[in-house]
């Protein structure tokens, strides 16, 4: 990699103090350092460092003032204030105080009434700063919030995100514009102050969590992006129809897995937030009672602004069922509220512990109680014995008065980065360290004498020593033993007090009034100030062996031999060999000076170091004992020279003020060098980060990832640049589009020739880069207005799933479903259709718009799921069947789409309220039905022949059902219906109607019957059902001696005149006529069913049929024929 790629090592911004042994303070046995990483700070700046034009010194620098940037506030150190409430202060310091234009006297007198809140990314990340008037009261649960003091302060201001050496990465205004909650369905429009926010801190994720007093949480990332549309940690009981409203706050805790809260009425629940890198399984075995809170997905075509998609009244969730969203959150509440009832007690203060310590596998929440114990709460209180929640009863090990039996309740409450040990500080100022699970007390340490207030913040310095912070008393580091160190800041912040016992507090009142802020890491603490950033940390114990005066430690004797041998003495090749005399001493001795270079700030003191382990590899290569001399592969101790140089460079950078993140070698190990290049892209580095990965040969997932970014950062630039050099600005605005996407693919591939981009040039990239990297750059420049770049880059992707979502993304859903039907991919398809339907609206022309657009414009494929889907849950058809007609015909099913057009006008013959209940209405509907199905079917050819036969037939017979009603101007000549017997059947009972017109209405069916083809039978049995049925008996009667024999037989005759009623005589008439052999049985059952019994019986004799003799008996009421049929059964 070439020099100018990272830090230039003769450009050691940051000062580096704490580098030897007499700078350092001993805390016990353990010597502690304080390391100045960044001075002359300007808080919130936004332009580059600028040599100063009365300095030719090039460190000294100065830069734009970001109040100058920015005339409605004014900045006082970590502080922004309104530029109207400054000149208030100013007025009032000038008239009622007396005093002048003292700027130190104003920025004490601002923050009377206002407090600055300031919140550190862990592992030497950013810095979020953000200022707020003092609150005259308590809230009042989301309905009355804004009663701030009457300082006129303003109702906005602004939370900033800055790095540590003060550059600006984001602002975020507070409150947001068109600031709203999504519960469901309903938005909800929300009004809050700055004097609302009670806490903000960040995540181990790098995520930026603001806790209003109500509950509500909003969560950005480091660039001011909100990755959670805003919700509630604790809703309202009282208002739980009112969802616009949440819970007061007594405290909110951010730990590095989430938030965790504590309500007025001793209510508390943890916000777990998570991303797309968790385990999935750990979000489904979440507590019966959690629930989930996922980002919104916008519902409309309009993509042109990221705000604009997180504020559309239509939103909804994102769905969780193919892939978790990048981010989402889990709230699990808990129930210490009916806990504290029950025992009459309340709780004070909270404490998380991280789920990796914690025996559940999940956080853990720690409640201080105020009668001196501590309640630890699970986060499954469904399943777990007494809701979750057991009492530590650490009454006697924490606060004890020397057994006065006064109880001390805990005030505040800090895990250490391990987990093994809390600290807590009660309300009668004891320090107590005791172990998480309060079997061993480790420190206790009363500050009684100096304060009688708990200290304004309390957190770990790595995992030995405990700080404090009081205000003007100065930062308190508390060891294991008891012993202290005090560290002050301001004009005496040059001074160190330290001792031990009860001395500390009185000495600690010497102090002035600077602000200071504590900001825990895992191996050290960072002390933010108006001006500086400094790292409080213990020196690591190589250093300590190395640099210790008289150290005669194998390192430190290579140290000074090789310190020697830069200086020309000849007794350094003689101190050399005389570390190799001893054999295994060589490479202790450098791998101590390796390790003790890792650990160092300074830069002079990492290359003294390094060139003493240097020194050292030249006498172990000629050491004929050295174990690694003749293998013919590099030593162990090179190797890890090789490891510590690369890590040391990139250390460098990172904390080159440009980057400004104050991350020592322990934090770097921890997060993992994936991980910092995580958090660069994240930072709106990804440049560095691109060169970061290359340099230390990640996998190529990430290298890929990291140039990706970095080309989506050139095309977003290429449309946004402003500042600096005005020439290099016109090139690349002039750039067309495809220049643009030429030189993005170039970074994407990792071709760049430009001095710096690269970091390997003797490594060929022939292989392509990883799937969605070119759809991660389309989508940048789309955000960019570049819409040309965009499509350019996207025809490149290879991902089909990265390449569909962004082309959803980008509004291409006709292009974006094309890609999932190529793919196969019936999950994807419907993403596109569902997509799709997002874009328009739910009245029925948007629907409209969407069936005819799913229809008409996306793939064969994408309608088949589309039908599929739709037809089984009912949405197609229901009111409009030109949707599903369209879709058949696209498909290429004519009978399928006739067969659908002749089902609807079938259902037309019922009266619905979907159509005019005129019968005329429906019928000319039902007439335009089956003429359109008959035209289906004539487009599909042969197939459909006898379906089309079956349609016009049914077009011709609704024809003449007109037709016969206009002629004798009476609707039940022939009422509307679908069937020929019907028809026939209604005109032949008209005929009972008019008598005079008897002969041609039977004419008019005999038409009908014959057009139709009618058989013969059927057309009998109609005939004499419609006589029957309207009571034309002698038309009956006639109509059965119109033939000597008839084709259908008398049995329907005589039933007809059975079950119209008829006289005997007129049923025998039909009886009669029926003397066949083969009528006999017919007979019999005439006559039983005319209760005819006697010829019954007669007929059964005649039969010689026992069973029916003895069921005639069975059924006749008349004794006689009873007897006659006993007669016949024993004869």
């Amino acid at each position: 990699m070439t020099s100018s790629t990272f830090l230039d090592p003769g450009d050691n911004s940051f000062d580096a103090s704490g580098a030897t042994e007499s700078t350092w303070q001993e805390l016990g046995d353990l010597p502690y350092r304080r390391v100045r990483m960044y001075s002359d700070i300007i808080w919130g700046r936004k332009g580059q460092r600028t040599k100063s034009p009365n300095n030719n010194n090039p460190k000294a620098a100065t830069y734009p003032d970001a109040a100058e940037e920015n005339s409605n506030e004014e900045r006082f150190g970590l502080s922004w204030y309104p530029k109207s409430y400054v000149d208030i202060v100013r007025a009032h310091q000038s008239a009622v105080l007396g005093t002048g234009e003292d700027s130190y006297d104003l920025a004490r007198l601002l923050s009377t009434t206002t407090t600055t809140i300031v919140a550190g990314c862990p592992n030497g990340g950013p810095i979020a700063a953000v200022t707020t008037p003092l609150s005259t009261g308590g809230g009042t649960g989301g309905g009355g919030f804004g009663n701030v003091s009457t300082s006129g302060f303003g109702s906005r201001t602004t939370i900033r995100i800055m790095n540590n050496s003060g550059k600006l990465l984001a602002a975020i205004p507070f409150p947001p514009r068109d600031f709203s909650v999504f519960t469901g369905k309903q938005q909800i429009q929300m009004h809050r102050s700055p004097g609302d926010i009670i806490a903000m801190g960040f995540t181990s994720r790098c995520v930026l969590v603001v806790v209003l007093r109500d509950s509500l949480v909003l969560c950005y990332d480091l660039l001011g992006t909100r990755v959670l549309p805003p919700f509630f940690a604790l809703n309202d009981r009282k208002g739980e129809r009112n969802l616009g409203t949440g819970m007061d706050l007594l405290e909110a805790r951010i730990f590095e897995g989430g938030v965790a809260v504590l309500g007025v009425d001793m209510t508390a629940a943890v916000v777990e937030l998570l991303d797309e890198h968790d385990d999935p399984a750990y979000a489904n075995e979440a507590d019966v009672t959690s629930r989930r809170i996922v980002p919104l997905m916008p519902s409309q075509s309009d993509q042109s602004s990221l705000d604009r998609q997180e504020e559309k009244s239509s939103a909804s969730a994102s769905p969780f069922f193919l892939a978790p969203p990048p981010h989402y959150a889990i709230i699990t509440p808990l129930p210490t509220a009916m806990y504290a009832r029950s025992n009459h007690i309340s709780f004070r203060c909270i404490a998380v512990l991280p789920r990796q310590y914690a025996p559940s596998c999940r956080p853990e929440l720690f409640l201080s109680t105020s009668d001196g114990s501590v309640v630890v709460s699970e986060l499954h209180p469904s399943t777990s014995p007494n809701g979750g929640l057991t009492d530590i009863d650490c009454r006697s090990k924490i606060g004890d008065t020397g057994g006065l039996g006064s109880i001390a309740p805990i005030v505040s409450m800090s895990f250490a980065p391990n987990g093994r040990f809390l600290a807590c500080f009660t309300n009668n100022s004891i320090l107590t360290v005791v172990s998480t699970t309060f079997e061993s007390k480790v420190l206790e340490f009363s500050t009684s004498s100096g304060s009688s207030s708990p200290p304004r913040s309390m957190g770990w310095c790595g995992e030995d020593s405990v700080v404090l912070h009081w205000k003007n008393l100065g930062v308190l580091m508390v060891g294991p033993y008891g012993d202290w160190l005090r560290f002050s800041y301001g004009n005496d912040s040059g001074d160190i007090v330290h001792g031990d016992g009860d001395d500390a507090s009185k000495r600690a009142s010497q102090s002035n009034e600077t602000e200071v802020y504590l900001v825990p890491e895992i191996d050290c603490c960072r002390v933010v100030t108006p001006t500086s950033v400094e790292i409080l940390q213990r020196v690591p114990p190589g250093t300590a062996d190395l640099l210790r005066i008289g150290s005669i430690e194998p390192g430190a004797l290579l140290l000074d031999a090789s310190d020697a041998f830069d200086s020309g003495s000849p007794n350094a090749d003689e101190a050399a060999r005389s570390i190799t005399q001893q054999e295994g001493l060589l490479e202790e001795a450098i791998q101590g000076c390796i390790a003790a270079a890792v650990g160092e700030f300074d830069v002079k003191l990492q290359k003294r170091m390094l060139r003493a382990a240097s020194y050292g590899l030249h006498f172990s290569c000629k050491d004929e004992n050295s174990p690694g001399r003749n293998t013919g592969r590099p030593s162990a101790e090179a190797i890890a020279f090789v490891k510590a140089a690369r890590k040391l460079r990139v250390l460098n950078a990172i904390r080159h003020p440009g980057t400004g993140w104050a991350m020592t070698a322990y934090q770097f190990d921890s997060v993992s060098p994936k991980g910092v290049v995580a958090r660069l892209m994240a930072s709106g580095k990804p440049s560095l980060a691109s060169s970061v990965s290359e340099y230390l040969k990640l996998g190529r997932r990430v290298r890929d990832y990291a140039r990706a970014m970095k080309a989506a950062a050139f095309v977003a630039s290429c449309s946004t640049i402003s500042g600096g050099n005005d020439v290099m600005n016109r090139r690349f605005l002039s750039m067309t589009d495809s220049q643009i996407a030429e030189e993005a693919i170039k970074i994407i591939k990792g071709e760049e020739n430009e001095q710096g981009d690269i970091s390997r040039k003797d490594e060929p990239n022939s292989t392509p880069p990883s799937p969605g990297m070119y759809a991660s750059v389309a989508l940048a420049a789309h955000r960019a207005g570049r819409k040309g770049v965009a499509d350019l880059l996207i025809m490149l992707e290879d991902g089909h799933a990265d390449k569909v979502h962004a082309l959803l993304t980008i509004g291409s859903y006709v292009d974006a479903a094309a890609v999932a039907a190529r793919a196969r991919d019936p999950d994807l398809i419907y993403v596109c259709i569902d997509a799709f339907e997002q874009a328009f609206s739910k009245d029925d022309e948007g629907k409209g718009l969407f069936f005819s657009g799913v229809i008409n414009k996306f793939p064969i494929e994408a309608v088949n799921v589309f039908t599929a889907y739709h037809a089984r849950t009912g949405e197609l058809g229901a009111s409009d069947f030109k949707p599903l007609i369209n879709i058949l015909l696209r498909r290429q099913k004519h009978l399928e789409a006739g067969l659908q057009m002749a089902k609807r006008g079938s259902a037309l013959n019922r009266t619905s309220s979907n159509y005019s209940t005129t019968d005329n209405d429906r019928e000319k509907l039902k007439v335009e039905s089956l003429t359109e199905a008959s035209r289906l079917f004539e487009l599909g050819g042969k197939v459909c022949a006898f379906q089309k036969l079956c349609t016009d037939e049914q077009l011709d017979l609704l024809a003449d059902q007109e037709q016969l009603r206009t002629t004798y101007g009476a609707y039940e000549v022939a009422p509307p219906s679908s069937s020929v017997t019907s028809t026939i059947m209604s005109i032949l009972k008209y005929a009972a109607l008019e008598p005079r017109s008897a002969h041609r209405i039977f004419g008019d069916a005999d038409k009908i019957a014959k057009k139709y083809k009618v058989p013969e039978k059927r057309l009998w049995h109609v005939k004499v059902r419609a006589f029957s049925e309207s009571g034309q008996w002698p038309v009956l009667r006639n109509f059965a001696d119109s033939r000597s024999k008839s084709p259908i037989g008398m049995k329907p005759f005589a039933l007809a005149a059975i079950k119209g009623g008829q006289s005997e005589v007129e049923i025998m008439h039909y009886i009669n006529r029926m003397q066949g052999q083969s009528d006999g049985e017919d007979r019999y059952d005439l006559f039983c069913e005319a209760s005819l019994w006697k010829r019954a019986l007669e007929e059964a004799v005649k039969l010689g049929d026992g069973r029916r003799i003895a069921h005639v008996r069975s059924v006749c009421n008349s004794p006689e024929i009873q007897r006659l049929c006993d007669k016949y059964i024993i004869g």
